[in-house]
């Protein structure tokens, strides 16, 4: 399969759904991830773009970014088509992208931008950060066999480890103990929860 995963900062998508990207890019689908900003508002906007790049290398993932402002996407015709031309690029099976209840309104306006630009896409599915609200997550993937993966993707975001707005607790911290309470909900060790808007499961039955 071909997945798109988008994110509207760097490091959005590694805690949504880093282990199942690696789970994905190690039995030979096809990754491409598109990030909406460069994350200037949360560090400095040239190592945010590195460490983007080296966990989209550890994902063996091509990598494009949308150009947009951080904390000033809005919900414009330029943001859909901006989403559109790179659906059309790609040609994705599955596409992922950040729930809408979120408190931050960068996250809020790129998941409504996606859920129109991805109106033709037989799967779209919402991941959680730690900002997303009123996350009831239907579809879950067991991560306890790449759990030391999807840590290993967040690291990529050196500058970013310790930036959770909680004393002494780190987004490694904080992603593991999201997974494990997903996990838990699964009667796994350790998941990625996922809301799908729509999910063709005889699509997904076809593919080796």
């Amino acid at each position: 399969m071909k997945i798109l995963g988008i994110g509207p900062h760097p490091d959005d998508l590694e805690f949504g759904c880093g282990g199942t990207f690696h789970k994905l890019a190690s039995h030979g689908h096809k990754i491409s991830l598109l990030v909406m900003t460069r994350g200037s508002v949360g560090g400095d906007p040239k190592v945010r773009f590195a460490e983007q790049e080296r966990s989209a290398a550890m994902l063996k993932a091509k990598l494009y970014w949308g150009g947009f402002e951080d904390t000033g996407v809005t919900v414009t015709r330029e943001l859909i088509r901006a989403v559109e031309e790179r659906i059309e690029a790609v040609k994705p099976d599955m596409i992922f992208v950040n729930y809408a209840s979120d408190t931050h309104q960068d996250h809020r306006n790129v998941a409504k931008a996606v859920e129109t630009a991805a109106r033709y896409t037989k799967n779209l599915l919402f991941y959680e950060v730690p900002t997303t609200l009123d996350f009831n997550p239907g579809v879950f993937v067991d991560i306890g066999p790449v759990i030391n993966d999807k840590v290993a993707l967040l690291k990529c975001h050196r500058s970013q480890v310790y930036k959770t707005r909680v004393k002494d607790l780190s987004i490694v911290e904080s992603a593991k103990a999201a997974a494990m309470f997903r996990g838990y909900q699964d009667r796994v060790k350790y998941a990625e929860g996922f809301v799908p808007r729509r999910l063709l499961l005889d699509h997904l039955l076809s593919c080796k």
